[in-house]
């Protein structure tokens, strides 16, 4: 167990974090080891490259309304400014604090050099990956069949209306579109050759 010691809010018990033996050595449960703080506790690092758009932001919002707070802010404790530094997690943070206005907040808190944690920072934003479109044609299809109508679709996985037709056209499927309206913009006729 790690000490953690603040000016203003006293001292703070970090639990050793257990660990998995693999083939590549122990792995340290970190995700096992939160701890709730105060907000105005977690502070934004000033090296973070990540950024993150308006609508996966109100996509995040709508996961942590929709699903509870997951994921905990990944977090080093910074001896000079009081505070803990995220190395992971700042949108979660800024929204938990900002839009939803909570008062504490679930963090881990590593015990890293300067240069580890930047490292880490970069690792986790690059690790996430990228949804594969097929893949997500055959989320679509599946929330659709199971009852879920356009709008829900696009809300849950904060998409456009459009993107969600466009994944449905991408499954083949033609059932999907049986009860969309279809705009009138163009209408084919017959030409006499001549």
């Amino acid at each position: 167990m790690r000490e953690i010691k603040t000016e203003e809010y006293g001292t703070f018990l970090v639990p050793d974090a257990p660990v998995i033996n693999t083939k590549c050595g122990p792995v340290k449960l970190v995700s096992q080891t939160a701890i709730v703080v105060p907000i105005e506790l977690v502070q934004a690092n000033n090296y973070n490259p990540n950024s993150v758009d308006s609508r996966n932001m109100e996509l995040l919002r709508e996961s942590i309304i929709d699903n509870g707070f997951c994921f905990g802010v990944v977090t080093v404790w910074d001896e000079d400014l009081q505070k803990f530094i995220i190395v992971d997690g700042f949108h979660r943070c800024d929204l938990f604090k900002n839009d939803l206005q909570a008062t504490e907040i679930p963090i881990y808190v590593l015990d890293q050099t300067p240069a580890q944690r930047m490292a880490a920072t970069v690792q986790f934003n690059r690790a996430r990956g990228v949804h594969q479109v097929d893949l997500m044609g055959d989320l679509v299809k599946a929330l659709f069949e199971q009852g879920e109508d356009d709008d829900a679709i696009a809300k849950h996985l904060g998409m456009e209306l459009e993107e969600v037709f466009r994944l449905k056209q991408i499954t083949g499927i033609a059932e999907l579109f049986k009860n969309q309206t279809y705009s009138r913009s163009w209408e084919m006729q017959e030409v006499e050759n001549g």
